[in-house]
């Protein structure tokens, strides 16, 4: 590679994580403003119907649809650069398919489990199932997925990053408006509808136009079995990345549930409250992990491994100093901040928040192991760590969460980022020293 390709590629890789840091940034303080009116709107025990409604249908979907992003990216990275519009086209067709059958099964699954399972979770028995379905609609019509790669293959991540504020500043609006105008709980379940059909088809709109722009063309009529036969592998890769991230998204999606289930739905509402805010910690750093992740799969596929491993180093020693700056002024002052953003309502959530808030950072600070795994085609061992975290926490939820009430809940979802970032650094230094350190 000549030099001046060399800061092509680091200029485009900069431009990338600035416009997806600083959009997630202001979707992350736009998030927090929306739950603050929906906290103060709703109070901790319907705020935990809120979130068992939306932890529900997010964990069906978790399971039963694959994801086929990053398959996509690192399959379509190589027919973009080789020119290949063809190869392209007949690979974003097969990714369409595959988003279309798993938001269907999710969907049905969803809709006809609800009345069986969803009271199971301290969901009421009528109203609370009825939610549940309503929202499951939203999975019928999700195509985020493809949408997010082809994007990310052409490096559009300034679109995506003004997709997600305008979406997000959309939500705090309405969300607004509800409050003010004394709606009830059904109105902020509406929103949870609303927000899911914006997340699976504004992006997809965007990136057809964007395939037509660049000359991709034949989507819609491309042979997406070729595809197949042409990208050897892809299956077992859409499998393996999507099993880790149904084990990781699963147990957050799941402890929820168990809360529900084992406590009640004010504890539902504290432990939401502080899941959300543990959430928006992670979230400004999980795009750079997809950012990052084509660059990667770039440098490995190249040989070049020291600089692969530089960029490793430094995204994460960056992420953690970030997360430490903007966290530990919290942490100090936790009750405080609570009491007056949230209300008294919420007086007591703090130690679950401080907990959530550290394993936030714990798991901010490994994630660029995950796509460093995945672009050094070690899906296997990422699934391996995840599966490990994820039996340590199944066995601890529960008696964590009888011995300490809400807060055990928090001590088991920190034990799992805990043990899932200690396998993934432990296979990167092994696949490291197989290599010989370079």
């Amino acid at each position: 590679m000549s030099d001046n390709q060399k800061k092509s590629r680091r200029g485009g890789l900069r431009r990338n994580l600035s416009w997806t840091f600083s959009g997630q940034l202001v979707v992350s303080l736009i998030a927090v403003a929306t739950l603050f009116i929906t906290a103060r709107a709703l109070g901790a025990a319907a705020l935990g119907v809120l979130a068992l409604v939306e932890a529900y249908v997010r964990l069906i979907d978790l399971i039963f649809r694959l994801e086929p992003w990053q398959a996509v990216i690192r399959f379509g990275v190589r027919a973009h650069d080789a020119g290949d519009d063809a190869a392209l086209a007949r690979l974003v067709k097969l990714s369409l398919l595959v988003d279309a059958a798993g938001g269907a099964l999710a969907g049905l699954v969803c809709l006809l489990t609800a009345p069986f399972l969803a009271p199971l979770t301290g969901l009421p028995a009528g109203t609370g199932v009825h939610y549940v379905q309503l929202v499951a609609l939203g999975l019928f019509l999700s195509f985020r997925p493809t949408a997010l790669a082809v994007l990310r293959i052409f490096d559009r991540f300034d679109v995506l990053a003004r997709i997600d504020v305008a979406s997000a500043l959309l939500r705090l609006a309405l969300t607004a408006a509800a409050w003010l105008a004394g709606l009830g709980l059904w109105a902020f379940v509406l929103l949870l509808l609303l927000q899911s059909l914006m997340d699976g088809l504004l992006a997809l709109v965007f990136a057809l136009r964007l395939l037509r722009r660049r000359g991709v063309r034949g989507v819609a009529g491309a042979d997406w079995r070729r595809a197949l036969a042409e990208n050897p592998g892809f299956l077992r890769f859409l499998w393996n990345s999507n099993v880790n991230v149904i084990l990781r998204q699963s147990v957050n999606r799941l402890d929820v549930l168990a809360v529900g289930a084992l406590l009640d739905l004010r504890a539902v509402g504290f432990y939401q409250l502080g899941k959300r805010v543990m959430n928006r910690a992670t979230k400004l750093a999980a795009p750079l992990r997809q950012v990052i992740f084509p660059e990667l799969s770039r440098l490995w596929s190249r040989g070049q491994h020291a600089r692969f491993n530089r960029m490793v180093l430094r995204m994460s020693l960056a992420i953690l100093a970030v997360q430490l700056v903007v966290a530990v002024p919290i942490l100090l002052n936790l009750e405080a901040v609570i009491r007056l953003i949230f209300g008294p309502d919420y007086a007591g959530a703090g130690p679950v928040m401080a907990i959530l808030l550290v394993s936030s950072i714990v798991y901010a600070s490994g994630i660029i192991l995950n796509p460093a795994l995945l672009a050094m085609g070690r899906d296997r061992l990422l699934v391996r760590a995840t599966t490990v975290s994820a039996v340590l926490m199944a066995a601890s939820f529960v008696p964590l969460v009888m011995a300490y009430g809400v807060e055990g809940a928090a001590l088991a979802n920190l034990g799992f980022n805990l043990a899932w970032t200690a396998g993934c650094l432990l296979g990167f230094r092994h696949v490291r020293g197989s290599l010989g350190g370079a």
